[in-house]
């Protein structure tokens, strides 16, 4: 009976194509993630990344029997989301051929499962951006800390070298030259000027009136005043023709009137 079960089971795992469970390692922006995935019916020959167009490309080797691949993308490596709103990847077959996966989610990890085609070389997963976070932190046993040797002392000997100094020339100290002194005594311009008071200006070293006031007028308790012996005077005969014209037009005024009265008695009598 045993021996008819184990040939059963044998003759299963011929027919029925092989299931593992395994991960691969890929560096994007530095920083290195494990994929998780599982594989039936096929193998996965590695991974690249193209970050330009956020397309992760998984390598196969196919059998002539349709395989599946399983594969868990850890959110914080890879992801495909607008405004934090989950979009779905988009799966292509050998860069050509659309095929919709089954998705499940959780809040750290999206998992694919596709079904791939007998003789298929590659499958491209396009998301909308790599490294959106930190990759998951991997447990590792924490490295032993290397004290630190004690520096040594160098002795001064050994690190020093013994320079020769020059001996500096005695320069020798010049004469002090003599500093003529100034004349005191004689006097300076700044010293003699006088300061003049208003209306009044230093001239030959002496103050004199300031006749600097303008045509017409002259200068009096230290102010410009109008000269009134330079007004406008009006001649004898200019005078006289004035007068002689007012007298001329008085007596015209008067003839007017003389005739204008005889005119009015004139009137006066025909009536």
């Amino acid at each position: 009976m045993k021996l008819i079960l184990a040939f059963v089971l044998a003759a299963l795992g011929m027919i029925l194509p092989n299931a593992y469970a395994s991960s691969a390692s890929i560096e994007v922006n530095g920083n290195n993630y494990d994929v998780q995935y599982e594989a039936t019916g096929l193998t996965v020959d590695g991974l690249e990344a193209d970050t330009v167009t956020a397309t992760l490309t998984v390598l196969i080797t196919t059998s002539e029997i349709e395989g599946t691949l399983q594969i868990t993308l850890d959110r914080n490596f890879f992801d495909s989301n607008t405004d934090g709103v989950d979009d779905d990847f988009i799966v292509l077959l050998d860069g050509g051929q659309d095929t919709i996966p089954v998705e499940e989610k959780t809040d750290s990890a999206r998992t694919l499962t596709i079904t791939v085609p007998a003789e298929t070389n590659s499958i491209d997963i396009i998301g909308t951006s790599f490294g959106t976070g930190e990759p998951t932190p991997v447990e590792e046993e924490p490295a032993p800390i290397e004290e630190e040797p004690a520096p040594t002392e160098i002795p001064e000997e050994s690190t020093s070298t013994p320079v020769e100094e020059e001996p500096t020339p005695i320069e020798e100290e010049p004469a002090p030259t003599e500093i003529p002194e100034e004349p005191t005594s004689a006097p300076t311009e700044e010293s003699t000027m006088k300061e003049c008071g208003p209306g009044t200006i230093l001239k030959d070293n002496e103050c004199v009136l300031d006749e600097t006031c303008g045509p017409g007028t002259v200068l009096k308790d230290d102010q410009c005043v109008l000269d009134s012996t330079s007004a406008p005077t009006v001649s004898k005969s200019e005078g006289s023709q004035f007068v002689a014209a007012i007298i001329a037009g008085f007596i015209i005024a008067m003839i007017v009137m003389i005739i204008l009265w005889a005119i009015g008695r004139a009137g006066r009598h025909k009536n």
